[in-house]
């Protein structure tokens, strides 16, 4: 029987499946066509270890859905205290300037991004009140220290049993220790419990390895799924996953 529902934060509760990094790149690709995904991409890590790290680490790789290298945490303070606004526009304003684009255009970017960002979150909030009658919950972020402010930002935080984000637990996802961390909290076992994330290698991965069901945000855009044994359901949007609880 299912007790506990986990959730991504980025992608998952703020979008319908669709990463931070995706939506920044579609919102320049719109406006701006000649930009690559290459020079985005650059321009996007560049500014990521600036913002997330005291000293930029030497040799870093990246995986799916997260925004922070793999196996690293951030450890510039400051960003840790960073509404979530606060956190888009640092983010943006790094990334717009590398790529030569106007100020005008980062402000309608992130004007954009927040005004989507807080209709999800207000909408998803509804909706996992009404959960909390029945489930524990909770939400793991590869994140820069902030999650928690920004569940009480928006309100999320009473509703929540457990948050844990990778800067302030020290391990990034898909490390098995940051689902096993939760599962301790919630005083579940996996097989009790369903992570629900946009990242095939972040969240569906990492939360199988430990014997969670796996609910994968993937929107309405196609997601490469390289093994098909690791989901259990596939969600065009959060709120399908309400009609497979019922299946339990």
């Amino acid at each position: 029987m299912i007790q506990a529902l986990v959730f991504d934060f980025g992608g998952t509760l703020d979008g319908n499946g669709i990463h931070w990094l995706e939506r920044t790149y579609q919102f320049i690709h719109r406006h701006h066509p000649e930009i690559t995904r290459e020079a985005f991409d650059v321009a996007d890590r560049e500014t990521i270890l600036e913002f997330a790290f005291e000293k930029s680490p030497d040799e870093v790789s990246y995986q799916d859905g997260t925004m922070l290298p793999v196996g690293l945490v951030a450890t510039n303070v400051k960003a840790a205290n960073y509404t979530l606004r606060e956190t888009v526009d640092a983010i943006a304003t790094g990334i717009f300037n590398r790529l030569n684009l106007t100020h005008q255009l980062k402000d309608e970017y992130v004007e954009w991004f927040c005004k989507e960002a807080s209709e999800h979150l207000t909408k998803n909030r509804a909706w996992l009140e009404k959960l909390s009658n029945n489930y524990k919950l909770g939400v793991i972020s590869n994140n820069f220290g902030n999650t928690r402010g920004w569940c009480d930002e928006y309100n999320l935080t009473s509703l929540l049993d457990v948050i844990i984000d990778s800067t302030v637990f020290g391990k990034i996802k898909p490390d098995p220790s940051i689902f096993e961390a939760a599962l301790s909290e919630l005083g579940v076992n996996p097989e009790e419990a369903i992570y629900v994330g946009d990242s095939y290698t972040a969240d569906m991965v990492g939360a199988k390895r430990v014997g969670m069901w796996t609910a994968w945000m993937i929107g309405n855009q196609p997601k490469e799924c390289l093994d098909l044994s690791v989901v259990d359901i596939q969600l065009t949007h959060l709120h399908e996953l309400t009609d497979f609880l019922s299946t339990f």
